[in-house]
């Protein structure tokens, strides 16, 4: 069955606990005065360093107590928000004893945004493989999963040094890489063939209808090397999930000046305040998140024709439009003037015109959405007060 919506606002329980993340922070990983102090300076450099000056990245940057501070009181809460609101659209649950492999995990990010998005999963006895270059920052991570889940987590946490496609004892239900595959060099000598070395390493840790979640920022590249994979792991037997409403070529592959990227953009309302108080101090802006993500697996698939929205919605001569995602390719959704949209990752069930038309600047298959949309806002009311 296809997810209906991939980022549903979050409920007052989930906020109030990415609101607590502060005082998990304080407890599990204290800054001293004089690091607490420049902390926001700290922040901005890594900042830097992971965009503009990012070549010039030493590999164990997260060896630097800066910039450990800095990823772990920022940056880490800022993806736990991220994907606390992909989780809770995908819901990628796990059975009782089932098994996890993370890539990548740095201070266990995918455990703590399970922990919080999911808490259905609570109860169940699970295994988490993380693997990560950086045992510290894994470390780290563990000291702050002990104080969210108070010591009481049924969950086994098994930590292993290493990368991707090390050989692991372990085959997993659900293997994750969450900004992993951006540290890879796509650019080597061999970049032709990495996309398939890659897609062979990610299915050999999948038990058997296991399912894969590969979730890399919103950019152009990212988005570029996920659809390659996405290629890749058809060719190995799995199916998509998510985003793709369909199993055929993907139409937002990023490929050229001027192809549309697979990529979803949505915005940060109910984000703790502390969290938007370091943003500030540091310079940065945060009013929207992007993301681009792939969730595949390798049992079968029954896909229903419905057509992904992935753009945010813009001014048309007569309407609105917005880039859409089906099995007949990139789809041009036009709307009235007036009336609902859908949001970048919801699915409308298409009433097709009997006589298809094409958008000449994009070559979009056009779509006009006449029927009434039934959007369903999720709670999006604020935490608690303490």
């Amino acid at each position: 069955m296809l997810i209906k919506n991939l980022f549903p606002l979050l409920d007052r329980q989930t906020l109030h606990e990415l609101d607590e993340f502060g005082r998990v922070l304080r407890k599990g990983v204290p800054l001293k005065g004089k690091h607490f102090e420049v902390l926001h300076k700290n922040v901005r450099a890594l900042s830097d360093s992971l965009t503009s000056d990012r070549e010039g990245l030493r590999k164990d940057y997260m060896t630097d107590s800066r910039f450990m501070g800095a990823y772990l009181h920022y940056f880490l809460p800022w993806n736990l928000y991220r994907l606390s609101r992909l989780f809770t659209g995908i819901e990628p649950y796990v059975n009782e004893g089932g098994t996890i492999i993370d890539l990548g995990s740095g201070p266990l990010t995918v455990p703590m945004a399970l922990w919080i998005a999911l808490p259905k999963m609570r109860e169940r006895s699970l295994t988490f493989v993380c693997v990560d270059r950086a045992s510290k920052v894994m470390a780290e991570g563990r000291k702050l999963f002990d104080v969210l889940t108070k010591g009481a987590s049924k969950w086994k946490i098994v930590t292993v040094k290493g990368s991707l496609g090390m050989q692991l004892r372990e085959r997993a239900d659900l293997v994750v890489a969450a900004n992993t595959l951006n540290e890879l060099n796509w650019t080597g000598r061999d970049s032709d063939q990495m996309h398939g070395k890659v897609a062979h390493s990610l299915t050999k840790y999948l038990k058997k209808d296991g399912r894969l979640l590969l979730v890399e920022p919103g950019l152009r590249q990212a988005a570029r090397n996920l659809s390659q994979l996405r290629a890749e792991l058809m060719d190995q037997g799995l199916m998509p999930l998510a985003p793709c409403p369909h199993a055929g070529y993907c139409p937002m592959h990023g490929q050229g000046q001027d192809s549309r990227w697979c990529h979803f953009n949505f915005g940060v309302e109910g984000a703790p305040q502390w969290l938007a108080d370091l943003t500030h101090k540091a310079r940065l802006t945060k009013t929207g998140l992007s993301i681009s993500f792939l969730y595949m697996t390798t049992a079968e698939v029954n896909y229903v024709g419905s057509v992904r929205a992935v753009s945010e919605v813009f001014r048309l001569p007569q309407g609105r439009g917005q880039y859409a995602c089906s099995s007949r390719g990139l789809t041009l959704l036009q709307y009235p003037q007036h009336g609902p949209v859908l949001f970048p990752g919801q699915y409308v069930d298409p009433e097709w015109p009997e006589e298809s038309r094409t958008d000449l600047k994009s070559g979009a298959v056009i779509l006009p959405v006449t029927a009434k949309l039934d959007i369903r806002k999720p709670d999006n009311a604020k935490p608690p007060k303490k």
